[in-house]
Protein backbone atom coordinates (compact mmCIF):
# COMPACT_ATOMS: atom_id res chain seq x y z
CA UNK A 1 0.00 0.00 0.00
CA UNK A 2 1.29 3.93 -0.54
CA UNK A 3 0.31 7.05 0.21
CA UNK A 4 0.36 8.81 -3.22
CA UNK A 5 0.08 12.85 -2.91
CA UNK A 6 -1.91 14.55 -5.65
CA UNK A 7 -2.79 17.87 -6.75
CA UNK A 8 -6.39 17.78 -7.92
CA UNK A 9 -9.10 19.62 -9.30
CA UNK A 10 -12.51 20.22 -7.66
CA UNK A 11 -15.87 20.54 -9.70
CA UNK A 12 -15.18 24.29 -9.48
CA UNK A 13 -11.55 24.28 -10.51
CA UNK A 14 -10.29 24.50 -7.47
CA UNK A 15 -6.58 23.13 -6.94
CA UNK A 16 -5.89 20.75 -3.85
CA UNK A 17 -3.22 19.07 -2.36
CA UNK A 18 -4.82 15.71 -1.04
CA UNK A 19 -2.89 12.17 -0.16
CA UNK A 20 -5.17 8.66 -1.29
CA UNK A 21 -3.81 5.69 -0.43
CA UNK A 22 -3.82 3.33 -2.93
CA UNK A 23 -2.06 0.15 -4.72
CA UNK A 24 -1.08 1.58 -7.46
CA UNK A 25 -1.04 5.20 -9.39
CA UNK A 26 -4.26 4.54 -11.32
CA UNK A 27 -6.01 3.21 -8.35
CA UNK A 28 -5.36 6.66 -6.98
CA UNK A 29 -7.01 8.38 -9.28
CA UNK A 30 -9.91 6.26 -9.73
CA UNK A 31 -10.62 6.95 -5.69
CA UNK A 32 -9.84 10.75 -6.59
CA UNK A 33 -12.73 10.67 -9.46
CA UNK A 34 -15.41 9.01 -7.29
CA UNK A 35 -14.92 11.41 -4.55
CA UNK A 36 -15.83 14.25 -7.26
CA UNK A 37 -12.09 15.02 -7.72
CA UNK A 38 -9.94 15.38 -11.39
CA UNK A 39 -6.10 14.59 -11.31
CA UNK A 40 -3.88 12.75 -14.23
CA UNK A 41 -0.70 10.87 -13.70
CA UNK A 42 1.44 13.90 -14.10
CA UNK A 43 -0.77 15.49 -11.21
CA UNK A 44 1.02 12.51 -8.11
CA UNK A 45 3.73 15.00 -7.08
CA UNK A 46 5.04 11.89 -4.08
CA UNK A 47 4.47 8.52 -3.49
CA UNK A 48 5.95 6.75 -0.26
CA UNK A 49 5.35 3.49 1.47
CA UNK A 50 2.28 3.34 3.92
CA UNK A 51 4.29 1.95 6.80
CA UNK A 52 4.18 2.44 10.33
CA UNK A 53 7.54 4.33 9.93
CA UNK A 54 6.46 6.62 7.73
CA UNK A 55 3.57 7.28 9.62
CA UNK A 56 5.53 8.13 12.81
CA UNK A 57 7.81 10.42 11.30
CA UNK A 58 5.10 12.24 9.85
CA UNK A 59 3.49 13.02 13.15
CA UNK A 60 4.10 16.70 13.99
CA UNK A 61 5.09 16.21 17.96
CA UNK A 62 5.66 20.24 18.62
CA UNK A 63 2.60 20.82 16.79
CA UNK A 64 0.45 18.54 18.80
CA UNK A 65 1.90 19.79 21.75
CA UNK A 66 0.59 23.33 21.42
CA UNK A 67 -2.90 21.83 20.11
CA UNK A 68 -5.40 24.99 20.36
CA UNK A 69 -7.86 23.37 22.41
CA UNK A 70 -11.69 23.41 19.96
CA UNK A 71 -13.46 26.02 22.26
CA UNK A 72 -10.67 28.44 21.60
CA UNK A 73 -10.93 27.61 17.75
CA UNK A 74 -14.40 28.57 17.76
CA UNK A 75 -13.94 31.49 19.86
CA UNK A 76 -11.51 33.31 16.95
CA UNK A 77 -14.54 31.95 14.23
CA UNK A 78 -17.09 33.56 16.95
CA UNK A 79 -15.16 37.17 16.50
CA UNK A 80 -14.51 36.42 13.17
CA UNK A 81 -18.17 36.79 12.33
CA UNK A 82 -19.09 39.42 14.47
CA UNK A 83 -16.48 41.36 13.15
CA UNK A 84 -17.15 40.89 9.38
CA UNK A 85 -20.68 41.62 10.35
CA UNK A 86 -19.88 44.96 11.43
CA UNK A 87 -18.02 45.77 7.77
CA UNK A 88 -14.58 44.77 8.86
CA UNK A 89 -11.80 43.26 6.45
CA UNK A 90 -10.73 39.65 6.79
CA UNK A 91 -6.83 40.95 7.92
CA UNK A 92 -7.97 43.97 9.95
CA UNK A 93 -10.06 41.97 11.85
CA UNK A 94 -7.26 39.12 12.43
CA UNK A 95 -4.67 41.55 13.12
CA UNK A 96 -6.92 43.01 16.20
CA UNK A 97 -7.70 39.75 17.66
CA UNK A 98 -4.26 38.80 17.42
CA UNK A 99 -2.90 41.73 19.07
CA UNK A 100 -5.13 41.53 22.25
CA UNK A 101 -5.34 37.42 22.21
CA UNK A 102 -3.90 35.60 25.62
CA UNK A 103 -3.71 32.05 24.24
CA UNK A 104 -0.11 31.39 22.76
CA UNK A 105 -1.73 28.25 20.51
CA UNK A 106 -4.42 30.85 18.90
CA UNK A 107 -1.96 33.93 18.46
CA UNK A 108 0.35 31.51 16.16
CA UNK A 109 -2.41 30.11 14.11
CA UNK A 110 -3.52 34.36 13.79
CA UNK A 111 -0.09 35.16 12.99
CA UNK A 112 0.40 32.51 10.43
CA UNK A 113 -3.15 33.15 8.50
CA UNK A 114 -2.08 36.99 8.73
CA UNK A 115 1.50 35.80 7.01
CA UNK A 116 -0.51 33.34 4.36
CA UNK A 117 -2.80 36.82 3.32
CA UNK A 118 0.13 38.50 2.46
CA UNK A 119 0.69 36.26 -0.53
CA UNK A 120 -1.55 35.46 -3.28
CA UNK A 121 -4.50 33.71 -3.08
CA UNK A 122 -8.00 33.22 -5.11
CA UNK A 123 -10.04 32.45 -2.84
CA UNK A 124 -10.38 32.83 0.87
CA UNK A 125 -10.41 29.26 1.41
CA UNK A 126 -7.13 28.86 0.80
CA UNK A 127 -6.04 31.20 3.95
CA UNK A 128 -7.58 28.62 5.97
CA UNK A 129 -7.18 24.92 4.84
CA UNK A 130 -2.99 25.34 5.72
CA UNK A 131 -4.92 24.47 9.28
CA UNK A 132 -7.02 21.47 8.55
CA UNK A 133 -7.30 20.15 12.22
CA UNK A 134 -9.21 23.65 12.92
CA UNK A 135 -11.25 24.50 9.82
CA UNK A 136 -12.90 21.43 8.55
CA UNK A 137 -14.32 21.09 5.65
CA UNK A 138 -17.79 22.52 6.47
CA UNK A 139 -16.24 25.64 7.40
CA UNK A 140 -14.11 26.06 4.17
CA UNK A 141 -17.58 25.33 2.13
CA UNK A 142 -19.27 28.07 4.15
CA UNK A 143 -16.05 30.58 3.40
CA UNK A 144 -16.76 29.75 -0.43
CA UNK A 145 -20.23 30.49 -0.10
CA UNK A 146 -19.69 33.52 1.85
CA UNK A 147 -17.13 35.01 -0.59
CA UNK A 148 -19.66 35.52 -3.10
CA UNK A 149 -22.72 37.03 -0.58
CA UNK A 150 -22.72 39.61 1.77
CA UNK A 151 -23.61 37.49 4.76
CA UNK A 152 -20.36 35.98 5.52
CA UNK A 153 -20.31 36.94 9.36
CA UNK A 154 -23.84 35.59 10.07
CA UNK A 155 -22.71 32.04 8.34
CA UNK A 156 -20.02 31.93 10.49
CA UNK A 157 -21.43 32.81 14.05
CA UNK A 158 -24.51 29.84 12.68
CA UNK A 159 -21.63 27.45 12.46
CA UNK A 160 -20.61 28.35 15.90
CA UNK A 161 -23.74 28.03 17.30
CA UNK A 162 -24.22 24.80 15.48
CA UNK A 163 -20.86 23.67 16.61
CA UNK A 164 -21.35 24.11 20.35
CA UNK A 165 -24.57 22.26 20.07
CA UNK A 166 -22.65 19.01 18.87
CA UNK A 167 -20.07 19.44 20.67
CA UNK A 168 -22.75 19.51 24.07
CA UNK A 169 -23.81 16.48 22.47
CA UNK A 170 -20.75 14.59 21.79
CA UNK A 171 -20.03 15.45 25.39
CA UNK A 172 -22.33 14.16 27.10
CA UNK A 173 -21.83 10.69 25.13
CA UNK A 174 -18.16 10.58 25.90
CA UNK A 175 -18.79 11.12 29.84
CA UNK A 176 -21.44 8.16 30.04
CA UNK A 177 -18.27 6.23 27.92
CA UNK A 178 -15.81 7.62 30.48
CA UNK A 179 -17.87 6.72 33.37
CA UNK A 180 -19.05 3.30 32.36
CA UNK A 181 -15.09 2.24 31.06
CA UNK A 182 -13.54 3.53 35.16
CA UNK A 183 -16.58 1.74 36.67
CA UNK A 184 -15.39 -1.26 34.13
CA UNK A 185 -11.61 -1.06 34.79
CA UNK A 186 -12.05 -0.56 38.78
CA UNK A 187 -14.06 -3.62 38.84
CA UNK A 188 -11.95 -5.72 36.92
CA UNK A 189 -9.14 -4.90 39.08
CA UNK A 190 -11.11 -5.95 42.04
CA UNK A 191 -12.19 -8.72 40.33
CA UNK A 192 -8.70 -9.82 39.65
CA UNK A 193 -7.20 -9.33 43.14
CA UNK A 194 -9.85 -11.37 44.05
CA UNK A 195 -9.38 -14.37 42.07
CA UNK A 196 -5.74 -14.38 41.86
CA UNK A 197 -4.72 -13.24 46.06
CA UNK A 198 -7.64 -14.15 48.00
CA UNK A 199 -9.27 -17.05 46.76
CA UNK A 200 -6.45 -19.28 46.83
CA UNK A 201 -6.36 -18.60 50.22
CA UNK A 202 -9.20 -20.89 51.07
CA UNK A 203 -7.55 -23.96 49.54
CA UNK A 204 -4.77 -23.39 52.12
CA UNK A 205 -7.76 -23.21 54.83
CA UNK A 206 -9.64 -26.45 53.67
CA UNK A 207 -6.54 -28.48 53.20
CA UNK A 208 -6.42 -31.78 51.26
CA UNK A 209 -9.39 -33.96 53.41
CA UNK A 210 -12.09 -31.68 53.26
CA UNK A 211 -14.12 -31.44 50.92
CA UNK A 212 -14.66 -27.96 48.76
CA UNK A 213 -18.10 -26.68 47.80
CA UNK A 214 -18.60 -26.39 43.83
CA UNK A 215 -18.47 -22.76 43.95
CA UNK A 216 -15.41 -22.33 45.48
CA UNK A 217 -14.05 -24.62 43.73
CA UNK A 218 -14.66 -23.18 40.38
CA UNK A 219 -13.00 -19.95 41.81
CA UNK A 220 -10.00 -21.92 42.46
CA UNK A 221 -9.97 -23.44 39.58
CA UNK A 222 -10.17 -20.26 38.01
CA UNK A 223 -7.45 -18.18 39.99
CA UNK A 224 -5.10 -21.25 38.85
CA UNK A 225 -5.76 -21.01 35.40
CA UNK A 226 -4.96 -17.10 35.43
CA UNK A 227 -2.30 -17.64 37.55
CA UNK A 228 -0.66 -19.61 35.19
CA UNK A 229 -1.72 -18.32 31.89
CA UNK A 230 -2.82 -14.21 32.60
CA UNK A 231 0.44 -13.14 31.22
CA UNK A 232 -0.65 -15.29 28.30
CA UNK A 233 -3.65 -14.17 27.89
CA UNK A 234 -2.89 -10.75 28.31
CA UNK A 235 -0.34 -10.41 25.55
CA UNK A 236 -2.65 -12.26 22.94
CA UNK A 237 -5.22 -9.55 23.95
CA UNK A 238 -3.24 -6.70 23.63
CA UNK A 239 -2.18 -8.26 20.53
CA UNK A 240 -5.42 -9.32 18.91
CA UNK A 241 -6.39 -5.79 19.66
CA UNK A 242 -3.67 -3.97 17.82
CA UNK A 243 -3.92 -6.42 14.78
CA UNK A 244 -7.86 -5.68 14.63
CA UNK A 245 -7.16 -1.60 15.23
CA UNK A 246 -4.19 -2.30 12.24
CA UNK A 247 -6.51 -3.88 9.73
CA UNK A 248 -9.38 -1.80 9.82
CA UNK A 249 -7.86 1.38 9.55
CA UNK A 250 -5.51 -0.48 6.56
CA UNK A 251 -7.75 -3.49 5.24
CA UNK A 252 -10.62 -2.19 3.15
CA UNK A 253 -12.83 -4.69 3.23
CA UNK A 254 -12.20 -5.38 7.06
CA UNK A 255 -13.09 -1.57 7.55
CA UNK A 256 -16.47 -2.08 5.36
CA UNK A 257 -17.01 -5.37 7.37
CA UNK A 258 -16.83 -3.52 10.92
CA UNK A 259 -18.49 -0.36 9.91
CA UNK A 260 -21.11 -2.27 8.32
CA UNK A 261 -21.17 -4.48 11.57
CA UNK A 262 -21.67 -1.27 13.73
CA UNK A 263 -24.35 0.35 11.76
CA UNK A 264 -26.01 -2.79 11.98
CA UNK A 265 -26.26 -3.63 15.95
CA UNK A 266 -29.03 -3.92 17.92
CA UNK A 267 -29.79 -0.61 19.34
CA UNK A 268 -26.27 1.02 18.60
CA UNK A 269 -26.86 0.61 15.17
CA UNK A 270 -29.90 2.51 14.83
CA UNK A 271 -28.80 4.97 17.29
CA UNK A 272 -25.66 5.58 15.06
CA UNK A 273 -27.48 5.55 11.95
CA UNK A 274 -29.86 8.14 13.19
CA UNK A 275 -26.26 10.47 14.19
CA UNK A 276 -25.01 9.77 10.33
CA UNK A 277 -28.84 10.97 8.98
CA UNK A 278 -28.98 13.78 11.30
CA UNK A 279 -25.21 15.22 10.33
CA UNK A 280 -25.95 14.69 6.69
CA UNK A 281 -29.13 16.54 7.11
CA UNK A 282 -27.29 19.38 9.04
CA UNK A 283 -24.82 19.38 6.56
CA UNK A 284 -26.80 19.77 3.71
CA UNK A 285 -29.13 22.17 4.36
CA UNK A 286 -26.52 24.37 6.14
CA UNK A 287 -24.78 24.32 2.75
CA UNK A 288 -27.78 24.46 0.50
CA UNK A 289 -29.31 27.09 2.19
CA UNK A 290 -25.68 29.05 2.30
CA UNK A 291 -25.81 28.97 -1.89
CA UNK A 292 -23.52 26.21 -1.77
CA UNK A 293 -23.72 23.58 -5.28
CA UNK A 294 -25.40 20.56 -4.28
CA UNK A 295 -22.80 18.56 -5.67
CA UNK A 296 -19.87 20.26 -3.80
CA UNK A 297 -21.99 20.19 -0.38
CA UNK A 298 -22.20 16.20 -0.41
CA UNK A 299 -18.36 16.18 -1.34
CA UNK A 300 -17.68 18.16 1.87
CA UNK A 301 -20.22 15.89 3.65
CA UNK A 302 -18.10 12.48 2.40
CA UNK A 303 -15.20 14.34 4.16
CA UNK A 304 -16.67 14.93 7.31
CA UNK A 305 -17.84 11.52 7.72
CA UNK A 306 -15.36 9.11 8.69
CA UNK A 307 -17.57 5.90 8.18
CA UNK A 308 -16.78 4.19 4.55
CA UNK A 309 -20.26 2.85 4.42
CA UNK A 310 -21.67 6.22 4.81
CA UNK A 311 -18.86 7.59 2.14
CA UNK A 312 -19.65 5.03 -0.16
CA UNK A 313 -23.52 6.09 0.28
CA UNK A 314 -22.61 9.57 -0.73
CA UNK A 315 -20.81 9.09 -3.47
CA UNK A 316 -23.00 6.94 -5.10
CA UNK A 317 -25.71 9.75 -4.26
CA UNK A 318 -23.35 12.16 -5.68
CA UNK A 319 -23.23 9.42 -8.77
CA UNK A 320 -26.67 9.36 -9.58
CA UNK A 321 -27.11 13.20 -9.26
CA UNK A 322 -24.45 13.73 -11.91
CA UNK A 323 -26.39 11.55 -14.47
CA UNK A 324 -29.29 13.42 -13.56
CA UNK A 325 -31.34 12.25 -10.72
CA UNK A 326 -32.63 14.56 -7.84
CA UNK A 327 -32.05 13.58 -4.42
CA UNK A 328 -35.42 11.67 -3.69
CA UNK A 329 -34.63 9.10 -6.63
CA UNK A 330 -30.57 8.71 -5.62
CA UNK A 331 -31.08 8.04 -2.25
CA UNK A 332 -34.44 5.27 -3.13
CA UNK A 333 -31.70 3.80 -5.54
CA UNK A 334 -28.96 3.43 -3.00
CA UNK A 335 -31.77 1.65 -0.45
CA UNK A 336 -33.04 -0.44 -3.30
CA UNK A 337 -29.33 -1.54 -3.42
CA UNK A 338 -29.34 -2.87 0.00
CA UNK A 339 -27.62 -0.30 1.30
CA UNK A 340 -30.54 1.53 3.61
CA UNK A 341 -28.11 3.55 6.06
CA UNK A 342 -29.77 6.53 5.84
CA UNK A 343 -33.30 6.51 7.91
CA UNK A 344 -36.42 7.09 5.99
CA UNK A 345 -37.48 10.40 7.44
CA UNK A 346 -34.73 11.98 4.87
CA UNK A 347 -36.46 10.10 1.66
CA UNK A 348 -39.70 11.81 2.65
CA UNK A 349 -37.90 15.24 2.98
CA UNK A 350 -35.83 14.51 0.31
CA UNK A 351 -39.28 14.48 -1.69
CA UNK A 352 -40.93 17.10 -0.27
CA UNK A 353 -38.29 19.35 -0.40
CA UNK A 354 -37.46 18.84 -4.08
CA UNK A 355 -40.93 18.83 -4.84
CA UNK A 356 -41.34 22.76 -3.19
CA UNK A 357 -38.22 23.89 -4.48
CA UNK A 358 -37.38 24.66 -0.70
CA UNK A 359 -34.56 21.86 0.03
CA UNK A 360 -32.90 23.23 2.56
CA UNK A 361 -34.76 24.66 4.91
CA UNK A 362 -36.99 21.18 4.49
CA UNK A 363 -34.10 19.23 5.74
CA UNK A 364 -33.29 21.87 8.19
CA UNK A 365 -36.30 20.67 9.85
CA UNK A 366 -35.57 17.18 9.56
CA UNK A 367 -32.06 17.47 11.06
CA UNK A 368 -33.99 19.04 13.98
CA UNK A 369 -36.24 16.43 14.65
CA UNK A 370 -33.55 13.56 13.86
CA UNK A 371 -31.60 15.60 16.63
CA UNK A 372 -34.34 14.91 19.04
CA UNK A 373 -34.96 11.42 17.59
CA UNK A 374 -30.52 10.92 17.86
CA UNK A 375 -31.00 11.86 22.10
CA UNK A 376 -34.25 9.69 22.20
CA UNK A 377 -32.03 6.49 20.97
CA UNK A 378 -28.76 7.10 22.78
CA UNK A 379 -30.42 7.62 26.20
CA UNK A 380 -32.36 4.52 25.14
CA UNK A 381 -28.81 3.02 24.09
CA UNK A 382 -26.96 4.35 27.16
CA UNK A 383 -30.10 3.09 29.28
CA UNK A 384 -29.35 -0.77 27.61
CA UNK A 385 -25.96 -0.91 28.22
CA UNK A 386 -26.05 0.26 31.64
CA UNK A 387 -28.50 -2.20 32.62
CA UNK A 388 -26.51 -5.37 31.16
CA UNK A 389 -23.76 -3.83 32.89
CA UNK A 390 -25.03 -3.61 36.40
CA UNK A 391 -26.65 -7.03 35.47
CA UNK A 392 -22.96 -8.54 35.06
CA UNK A 393 -22.07 -7.12 37.93
CA UNK A 394 -24.84 -7.78 40.22
CA UNK A 395 -24.54 -11.74 38.62
CA UNK A 396 -20.29 -11.61 39.76
CA UNK A 397 -21.03 -9.98 43.41
CA UNK A 398 -23.62 -12.62 43.88
CA UNK A 399 -21.81 -15.64 42.32
CA UNK A 400 -18.42 -14.75 45.25
CA UNK A 401 -20.73 -14.05 47.85
CA UNK A 402 -22.15 -17.37 47.11
CA UNK A 403 -19.00 -19.02 47.05
CA UNK A 404 -17.39 -17.12 49.98
CA UNK A 405 -20.37 -18.26 52.10
CA UNK A 406 -20.58 -21.83 51.54
CA UNK A 407 -16.86 -22.38 51.35
CA UNK A 408 -17.06 -21.01 55.22
CA UNK A 409 -20.54 -22.76 56.12
CA UNK A 410 -18.73 -25.97 54.83
CA UNK A 411 -15.73 -25.32 56.68
CA UNK A 412 -17.58 -24.49 60.53
CA UNK A 413 -19.31 -27.54 59.46
CA UNK A 414 -16.07 -29.77 59.06
CA UNK A 415 -13.92 -28.10 61.47
CA UNK A 416 -13.58 -31.27 63.77
CA UNK A 417 -12.10 -32.79 60.73
CA UNK A 418 -9.46 -30.68 60.76
CA UNK A 419 -8.34 -31.42 64.51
Amino acid sequence: MFIFTITATDAFGNKKKVEIKAQTPEEALQILKGEGFRATLDDITDARKDTWWTKLQEIDFISRLSQVAKKDVLRLIKMLGNSLSRGRTLKATLEFIGENEDSKGLKNVIMKLIERMEKPFTSQVEIFNIFPQYFDEEFLGIIEAGETSSNLGEYLSDYVKEKKKQMELTAKFHSVLIKRGVTLIMILVVALIVVIFVIPQFKALFGEKMAIPWAMNFLLTLSKFFVRFGIIIGIIFGLSIATFYYFTVNHEKTRWWWHDFLLHMPILGKTLRTYYTAQFAYLLSTLLTKNVDIIRSMEIIIRQNNNVCMQNTYTNIIKCMQGGDDLFTAIIKENDAGRDYLIPSIVQAAKVGGATASLGDTLMDVRNDLDELFVIRLERAIKGFSAVFYAIIVMFAVFLAYAIGSAIIAFYENAQSLI
